[in-house]
């Protein structure tokens, strides 16, 4: 069998670049009906793939190649997200078709960057009204006036895709009935996304390699930060947190998306020695973030329809979750994740949940066997390896007596089916070293996340503080950095307000 793979790799800063590379890496040396499968790899223009394995294992080609070859191929398969990597991927579907791998329903992002990005204004608006009627127009007259989130989640834009797909795999049940709203009778499978086992590394390690004191209750968000990943309410929630338990530390794991800062909110809220934004961190000290962490919260709403890889990840580590109960989330079991309503009571619940996990080390421990005993039984590589094999052979023998065996290379399997352990707790076999009293601990680095003194859990905010009333105002209203207007009035209606620092306070803070 061959298998013309489009997708982006990785220095493309995009989760379907690790994706595509750890499905790509198991796949590799597999065998249908005793013939190897040859997988070519077609990429966009003016970047050069950074995983040396993978260019290795594959003939890595330029999408513009595809013309002259296609002919060769008995799949052709496209990995489709909702950014501007998959612009070329969404044309080049447009002009041969194929399979579809889709990662998310809502593709409005995608194809309106296409579009306005390069200045077709008109073309946008026109594939909306035809796409949605005049509502359609409507809601792009909005978009071009930079009222962006409510349309680009109520109207997907993924018809073009699903209605060009001979076939599709999803990643979930929820993303399946949605692709059947659209086009019933389209072939889909639903395929589990497969991720790499993390390594158990102590907490105790990870917490003096990351320089954060052993005694504090670490709470982590991992992953891109975006605004429909509800940080607003987590903030909020984390400070109700603090009350109850003051010695607690917020950290935001990942990169920032150019359109959302949450560093003012943190300002206004008063967590700034309470709440760090780390940026972007590599996958080795990922793991780190993970095992240092005593739960982690992955929120998000509106959803595309997505499957959350950072989301296994973190599950695989055996960290306790907290997530939105909606989309793809609501299909995790019960015992492996704690499920967050979203709507009035989002914020209520999830201070709850925390103060629940705070105090109750039992049961953090009891959700983080069930987690990752989920992932290592539902979302394997080899799962996921085959079962994309088995769905495009059911395309290409629709009777399942006709279609031949299915053979992954045991050495492929076996190499990727975990993340290796960072360097220093790796044992002579690679693997998580075991802790001993022979086994000499790290030396513990100057503290990277340190926090203020602890607050008395019956502390209470100042009453008399004008800042601190209109921060909690602000946030109450839903005021964030994107309110420059309203931002620079209430800086101008606070001068006069605010009585000036005397000597000896200006002399502390330039000390602190």
């Amino acid at each position: 069998m061959n298998i013309a793979f489009f997708t982006p790799l990785n220095p493309v800063q995009s989760g379907i670049s690790d994706y595509s590379e750890e499905l790509l890496l198991t796949l590799h040396g597999a065998r249908v009906g005793g013939r190897e499968v040859d997988i070519d790899l077609f990429i966009d223009r003016g970047y050069k793939p950074s995983n040396m394995q993978v260019v290795g294992r594959f003939d890595v080609l330029p999408a513009s190649d595809f013309a002259r070859l296609a002919g060769r191929y008995g799949a052709v398969v496209y990995q489709m997200g909702n950014s501007p990597a998959h612009a070329y991927i969404y044309n080049m579907l447009m002009r041969y078709g194929g399979v579809v791998v889709l990662h998310e329903f809502v593709l409005h992002h995608l194809r309106a960057w296409m579009t306005l990005n390069n200045g077709r204004r008109k073309e946008y608006v026109s594939i909306m009204e035809r796409q949605y009627g005049a509502e359609g127009r409507e809601a792009a007259r909005r978009v071009l006036l930079g009222q962006y989130p409510e349309a680009l989640f109520k109207y997907p834009l993924s018809d073009e895709v699903i209605e060009r797909a001979t076939g599709i795999i999803v990643h979930s049940r929820h993303m399946e009935r949605l692709v059947r709203t659209v086009r019933p009778d389209v072939p889909i499978a639903v395929v589990p996304m497969g991720v790499p086992l993390p390594p158990l590394i102590p907490k105790d390690r990870a917490r003096a390699h990351l320089g954060i004191d052993p005694d504090v209750f670490l709470v982590t968000s991992v992953g891109h930060l975006n605004p429909y990943k509800r940080i607003p309410v987590t903030l909020r929630a984390f400070k109700a947190l603090l009350m109850e338990v003051p010695r607690a530390l917020y950290l935001l794991v990942g990169s920032r998306s150019p359109n959302y800062d949450p560093t003012r909110q943190i300002d206004m809220l008063g967590l700034g020695n309470r709440v760090k934004v780390t940026g972007f961190v590599r996958s080795q000290e990922f793991l780190y973030y993970l095992a240092a962490s005593d739960v982690c919260i992955n929120l998000r709403w509106p959803t595309a329809g997505e499957t959350s890889a950072a989301l296994l990840r973190v599950m695989g580590a055996g960290v306790p979750v907290l997530v939105s109960n909606t989309g793809a989330f609501e299909e995790l079991p019960d015992d492996a994740v704690a499920k967050v309503d979203v709507g009035d009571i989002e914020e209520e619940l999830l201070v709850e949940y925390l103060l629940l996990l705070a105090r109750r080390p039992d049961v953090r421990e009891a959700m983080s066997r069930a987690a990752r005993q989920y992932v290592a039984g539902h979302h394997t590589l080899e799962g996921a390896a085959r079962g994309y094999l088995r769905f495009l052979l059911a395309l290409a023998h629709p009777d399942p007596a006709t279609q031949p065996d299915i053979a992954l290379d045991a050495a492929s399997v076996a190499a990727h089916a975990f993340e290796p352990a960072p360097p220093d707790i790796q044992g002579a076999s690679g693997s998580p070293a075991p802790s001993s009293p022979t086994t000499p601990t790290p030396a513990r680095p100057a503290p990277r996340h340190t926090m203020a003194p602890a607050v008395g859990a019956d502390a209470e905010p100042d009453p008399t503080d004008p800042l601190a009333l209109v921060a909690d105002a602000a946030v109450e209203l839903g005021i964030d950095q994107t309110d420059e207007a309203v931002l620079r009035y209430v800086a101008g209606a606070l001068d006069g307000l605010v009585a000036p620092a005397s000597a000896e306070d200006e002399e502390a803070r330039r000390l602190a």
